[in-house]
């Protein structure tokens, strides 16, 4: 009796550690439903990981969380910025603490790739279509050395472990995602228990997941998050500071309250942007010395300076990343052929306005500075003493002081030159030969 129960019981033990292996298979076979929900909550994640994309989802969960519902997160993205995807995985677990469950559908031939891997995997339960692929999942930092590449890796490959720990996913598939930049079709994810399984329309996915009869309300992305989505790619926020920077000294040339504002406008998008990702010191002051450059050749005039602020600028561009964590990397062949068309028309731009600058400095003055003392004119504008006027001379506009207020439309004299400045007073009022009448007199002025 006593080998019977011991045999018995060796037997039920080999059972136990044959199933071991296949314990994250079947877990991730069929979603957990955590609660009773009222509905779900439908966010379409078509977009890249960034800050607008971390806001959207935020948003969503609260909702989700406030409603009592089921978040759904139907996932077509090439991925993103890492800080951002941990967001995004802080509200799926904000709602999941609220006992309501998170799923991701992939519809077809769409991708839950890179930081979108890492969203997937945080979420009860992963569906995908026929086409679709979900990872690599490997880290890029921008300009990093192989240290600081291999450390970041080091950590999401912990991350996206615990990640499928967490919610019962194949843990050595999604460490291969991460570990060796690794990607899975939607067959190959279902059959070694990356995902639960595989559903070609939205509506079969969500009769998987237990939501067939449920009410789905759409979610839609606002328009802020939109625009903060917009300003967190560090091309656009380089080439905003770039082309602001182009425009104020245009200004200088061509001036319009328009060109102004718009170039003010376009700089402070482009440090808001930078600010968002965390943009790298080193490419905001390469943005900087470029601007001193372009600036600087307004005085040079030759060209020079204005062509290497905007290869710097341009440098500094691609900088905004450096050491950034991303994934994937945030630039490929599309960014490039931006950064450099951008680059092309900047220079020839910019030399064109060269040419223009030289032939206007090579049209001869109306009027020779050093000649215009004692020449008379009107003022433009009131002169207030202390402060610039204009007063017309000689059919020119000029930059005019006086040391007494002088009302607009009076009769003025030059009484002296310099700094580009004319100095002026009230001028004489014309002498008049009275005939007795008020008409003037037909006399004519006698000779000197």
């Amino acid at each position: 009796m006593r080998r019977v129960l011991g045999s018995l019981v060796w037997a039920l033990l080999a059972m136990s550690i044959a199933v071991l292996p296949f314990s994250a298979v079947a877990s991730a076979t069929s979603p957990r439903p955590l609660a009773s929900p009222a509905g779900a909550l439908l966010v379409t994640f078509d977009i890249q990981v960034d800050a607008g994309a971390a806001d959207y989802v935020h948003r969503a969960a609260q909702a989700a969380i406030a409603s009592n519902e089921d978040l759904v997160i139907v996932m077509n993205t090439p991925g993103g910025l890492l800080a951002n995807m941990q967001q995004i995985v802080r509200s799926i677990q904000d709602v999941q603490d609220a006992r309501l469950a998170v799923y991701t559908y992939v519809p077809p031939v769409a991708f839950a790739a890179s930081a979108g891997s890492y969203i997937a995997l945080a979420t009860n339960g992963i569906y995908m279509g026929s086409g679709s692929i979900i990872g690599p999942s490997t880290p890029f930092v921008v300009g990093g050395d192989p240290s600081e590449e291999q450390h970041v890796q080091n950590a999401m490959v912990a991350y996206i472990r615990s990640l499928a720990e967490k919610n019962g996913y194949n843990v050595t598939a999604a460490v291969d995602m991460a570990q060796n930049n690794t990607a899975y079709s939607a067959v190959q994810a279902t059959s070694v228990g990356l995902v639960n399984g595989t559903s070609e329309t939205l509506d079969a996915f969500l009769t998987a997941v237990g939501l067939g009869s449920a009410t789905i309300t759409r979610f839609d992305e606002p328009l802020y998050d939109r625009f903060l989505s917009f300003i967190s790619d560090p091309t656009v926020d380089g080439l905003f500071i770039l082309v602001g920077i182009i425009a104020l000294v245009l200004d200088l040339f061509h001036r319009t309250l328009f060109l102004s504002v718009a170039a003010v406008i376009f700089i402070a998008l482009g440090f808001l942007g930078a600010q968002i990702i965390g943009a790298s010191v080193v490419g905001i002051l390469m943005l900087i010395i470029a601007a001193g450059l372009v600036i600087l050749e307004v005085k040079a005039g030759h060209g020079f300076f204005a062509i290497s602020g905007i290869a710097l600028g341009l440098a500094g561009t691609y900088l905004l990343a450096y050491n950034v964590p991303y994934s994937p990397s945030p630039y490929g062949i599309t960014q490039y052929v931006i950064l450099g068309g951008t680059g092309a028309l900047l220079v020839v731009a910019f030399l064109y306005l060269t040419r223009i600058r030289h032939a206007l400095m090579a049209q001869p003055k109306l009027i020779d500075p050093g000649k215009i003392v004692n020449m008379t004119g009107r003022a433009t504008t009131d002169l207030v003493p202390g402060k610039d006027g204009v007063a017309n001379v000689g059919a020119e506009e000029w930059t005019a002081q006086s040391d007494q207020f002088i009302p607009k439309g009076s009769l003025i004299l030059v009484t002296g030159y310099g700094d580009g400045k004319i100095q002026v007073t009230i001028a004489p009022a014309p002498a008049s030969t009275s005939t007795g009448s008020n008409e003037p007199s037909a006399a004519p002025p006698a000779s000197p």
